[in-house]
């Protein structure tokens, strides 16, 4: 099992970790800048599609280990993807540095721009576990990747926040620790409403301030946050007057074609 290192600078964020993660074993949390950590084998780049390492806590990763590893990593975006690297894809990359070896470059976006109210951290967190493991199963002992940092992705210019962030790193770690046995769509359902629970606009402690509701008939009301347009899915987050709807929200399995499996009620947040 490889150790999980959250590296939060801000704050907020080290505490938003600090609740998603407690308890949580083979994690620590560093309230502080990825270069004061002083052992690990691996460094997440929370990166676009690009390679273009000029930024945020890029741009510190480029500072650190020199301008070659942007040059090797562009050059592996236009090897392996064709000059654009799919946000939900990572890779792992030597650094350079025999004393931190790796690097996994893991996109949150493809270029700079707010993804707040999306799955992507999720996602690229995800990826960038799943690259580790891939790479891990044919490295040598020697060169195994036991221990990996990650930066808070996509808070920076992401605009993602601190509740988010945490809880879609913390969804994504869960299910690489915790993998599935057995496929169905039981296991997608669910999957899908975890995944959706963790990108609510919604702060998990307090009431949305976007927070609007708008009858859709059949007596049912829908709350939806007015920033993202997106449903908001836990009743913590409404006031008296806001009504929540009769219908449940899943992945139906079924003998149908695929378009009938999908329940569009829930993937759209709008009853028909």
């Amino acid at each position: 099992m490889i150790k999980l290192i959250l590296s939060a600078p801000v704050p907020a964020m080290a505490e938003a970790f600090e609740h998603s993660f407690q308890n949580t074993e083979n994690v620590e949390i560093i309230p502080g800048p990825f270069e004061t950590i002083p052992e690990f084998d691996c460094m997440v780049s929370a990166a676009n599609s690009f390679g273009l390492m000029d930024g945020g806590v890029d741009a510190a990763i480029t500072a650190y280990f020199g301008a070659q590893l942007q040059e090797r990593v562009q050059q592996n975006i236009l090897r392996e993807y064709l000059g654009e690297q799919p946000v939900g894809t990572a890779f792992v990359i030597e650094t350079g540095n025999s004393k931190y070896p790796w690097l996994v470059h893991a996109p949150t976006m493809r270029v700079p721009m707010i993804i707040d109210g999306t799955d992507a951290v999720y996602n690229a967190t995800r990826a960038a576990l799943l690259a580790i493991f891939q790479y891990n199963k044919s490295a040598g002992e020697d060169r195994k990747i036991k221990s990996v940092v990650f930066p808070a992705m996509g808070a920076g210019c992401g605009q993602v926040s601190p509740d988010s962030v945490a809880r879609q790193m913390k969804l994504a770690w869960d299910g690489f620790i915790n993998c599935a046995t057995e496929i169905n769509w039981q296991y997608a359902s669910a999957r899908q409403n975890a995944v959706f629970s963790t990108t609510a606009y919604c702060p998990s402690k307090t009431l949305c301030p976007n927070a609007r509701t708008e009858y859709i008939g059949f007596g049912d009301y829908r709350t939806y946050c007015k920033k993202s347009g997106n449903t908001c899915i836990s009743p913590r987050h409404q006031v008296d007057d806001i009504y929540i709807g009769a219908h449940s929200h899943a992945v139906s399995p079924g003998t149908y074609p695929h378009s009938h499996h999908l329940n569009t009620e829930y993937l759209s947040g709008v009853k028909k």
